[in-house]
């Protein structure tokens, strides 16, 4: 991962996405891709929470102070793809 200083690029908030979506539902995160949806995984709306708790934790080290996933953007989630765009909108 990047230095603060750089950007993200939106395949490695992909992987961290991934990763933090297969320790949530336990399912082998090479089968989660962009365009997967949530409701075929079956994430209801605290597997939403502690995915963004994960990403969170992981993240903390390149992302700005106070970096935070909100619940009202959770909630909107449709796909992975969603998810990775709101990490980045917020970084």
């Amino acid at each position: 991962m990047q230095t603060s200083a750089e950007p993200l690029a939106a395949d490695e908030v992909l992987e961290v996405v991934r990763a933090a979506i297969a320790t949530v539902l336990e399912r082998d995160a090479e089968t989660i891709v962009a365009e997967t949806t949530f409701e075929a995984l079956g994430a209801d709306s605290l597997a939403l929470v502690v995915m963004a708790e994960i990403i969170e934790e992981r993240l903390a080290p390149v992302a700005p102070a106070g970096f935070r996933l909100g619940d009202r953007e959770l909630a909107e989630l449709r796909a992975v793809s969603d998810a990775v765009d709101l990490v980045l909108e917020s970084l």
